[in-house]
């Protein structure tokens, strides 16, 4: 079978409770003009930390770090080898050799923190292992008692190497001052966005000093915090193909070709990859402001959509004429998936397949708003993830 070319999309409807999930530069909930009026929005780097975070709590994939204390994660990789740390005791002998080695080989050190770097450095775990283990194998030679070192292609090539974390693989990364090691993403995330028009509110609160004498009244202290109530379209998108190739580093190419086929192999390290990332999407909620609004609402409806060929779809235009309750029907999750279903039905009439091998939904109570897509009600997230993750002879 020929298993190339194949991506894998994801399409949530997922409505929170009042909230403030993502906001901007003031404090206010993010937010987009969409099809000519105001929608909430919340961004895709904030979708990702917490796909990423939730990995962290679930396992089963490498999450990396996007850090400015390489030095201080390298220096406890370090630290774990007795054998190095009896030959160099000294502690501020070991630091300074481990920020000569980062500034040669990420990024220089910050002029008011030396002890960090420059620049955020998104690393995997494995990475780490072999930053630490050339460390060690250059000190005497290179690092013991030098102010400066240069970077060697044979060590450059030993990181580069390095097998990526999940996460790097996935959502990609810049280095830029090595540009050599930069991996190219193999998800795209849609910034989520309302079906509806939202407006802004604000929530006034005070707080109250407990020991205060029962005569005096008024508060201690009082402000505001915007919030707003949304039901979101959740767009992802994740090429099998790169995936396989940044988790297995058969990224080089010779005249516009790639140097290295697949594997099977490769290929099954890459699904693991794209079921935790589809579960992430499903289950990953962020975290701003939940102390304050507990928004914790799982999506209501999903549809899961396997392509090999074809084009990828956003089914975002659904919502371009923002959804609207109405005195026959008031239920605004209903009506944004009734909204999502009919638009994937009148795109299929009129571009086909493009490409579709599988396709599975779940959802809460939506039984009456699946359209054409009925036929693909699998029930459970679990069952529509294996639907669209099963490779068929």
């Amino acid at each position: 079978m020929n298993d190339s070319g194949i991506k894998i999309e994801v399409h949530l409807i997922q409505n929170f409770a009042p909230s403030n999930l993502n906001r901007d530069d003031t404090g206010q909930p993010k937010s987009a003009t969409f099809g000519g009026f105001r929608r909430a929005r919340v961004s895709s780097q904030c979708g990702k930390r917490a796909a990423r975070e939730w990995w962290r709590g679930q396992g089963g994939v490498t999450v990396g770090d996007r850090t400015k204390r390489l030095q201080q994660i390298i220096g406890d990789e370090l630290d774990k080898d007795q054998e190095f740390t009896e030959k160099v005791p000294d502690v501020e002998d070991r630091k300074t050799g481990i920020r000569l080695f980062t500034t040669a080989y990420y990024a220089a050190a910050d002029n008011q923190k030396p002890e960090n770097t420059n620049v955020l450095i998104f690393i995997g775990p494995e990475e780490i292992a072999v930053c630490a283990r050339v460390i060690k194998d250059i000190w005497d030679s290179e690092v013991r008692d030098k102010k400066e070192l240069k970077a060697r292609k044979e060590i450059q090539d030993q990181i580069k190497a390095a097998q990526v974390s999940a996460d790097i693989a996935l959502f990609g990364r810049m280095l830029a001052e090595q540009p050599g090691r930069n991996t190219d993403g193999a998800c795209q995330v849609a910034h989520p966005i309302s079906t509806h028009k939202v407006d802004m509110e604000m929530d006034f609160y005070t707080a109250v000093d407990d020991l205060k004498p029962t005569d005096e009244t008024g508060a201690e202290m009082m402000g505001v915090v915007g919030f707003n109530s949304a039901c979101y379209y959740r767009y992802g998108l994740v090429d099998r193909d790169q995936l396989a190739r940044n988790l297995a580093r058969k990224v080089a190419r010779k005249n516009g070709q790639w140097v290295e086929p697949l594997s099977t192999e490769d290929y099954k390290e890459a699904d693991t990859v794209i079921k935790a990332f589809l579960e992430a999407m499903v289950y990953a909620i962020p975290t701003g402001k939940q102390n304050s609004f507990a928004a914790q609402n799982l999506p209501s409806f999903g549809l899961f959509v396997r392509r090999q060929g074809g084009i990828p779809i956003s089914l975002a235009n659904a919502f371009a004429k923002p959804v609207r309750p109405t005195k026959q029907d008031d239920d605004l999750i209903g009506l944004s998936v009734d909204r999502l279903t009919e638009h994937w039905d009148a795109l299929k009439e009129v571009y086909g397949e493009q490409g579709v091998q599988a396709k599975a939904c779940f959802h809460v109570q939506q039984e009456g708003h699946l359209n054409g897509l009925s036929g693909s009600d699998k029930k459970t997230v679990a069952d529509a993830i294996d639907v669209v993750m099963e490779v068929k002879p």
